[in-house]
């Protein structure tokens, strides 16, 4: 009977920090971005594969914030919009917003060379 009891008591050892870890998770729901490079030369180019930025974009409804994460050399400006309207901007990529109401949110992202859009309906 100890056996079985310890092996019940270690099963729910093993799967309650894997219970709270999948529930934080569940808060954070990421945003697509879609890329567009900018193209300031008229002139014609030869056609590259597309481009890969390494950049992050999720909303956590725990802390209602809007986190924008990037890993680059460019620098840019973000801006937030509600609904179409200008809410938050940053001169910083890497950046924190905080959503205090709901509504569909456009993410804008501009650098020199590329910029990216994304949605997300809170």
């Amino acid at each position: 009977m100890k056996r079985i009891f310890s092996f019940i008591l270690v099963m729910m050892a093993i799967s309650l920090p894997m219970i709270a870890d999948n529930s934080g998770s569940q808060s954070k729901t990421p945003v697509a971005l879609d890329y567009h490079q900018i193209n300031d030369d008229p002139s014609p180019t030869i056609h590259r594969s597309p481009m890969r930025i390494c950049i992050d974009a999720y909303y956590d409804a725990f802390s209602r914030t809007i986190t924008i994460g990037y890993v680059g050399e460019a620098t840019g400006e973000v801006h937030l919009y509600r609904d179409d309207l200008l809410i938050e901007y940053s001169n910083e990529i890497n950046t924190t917003f905080m959503v205090l109401e709901s509504g569909c949110y456009t993410i804008e992202i501009v650098t020199d060379s590329w910029s990216a859009i994304g949605n997300i309906d809170i």
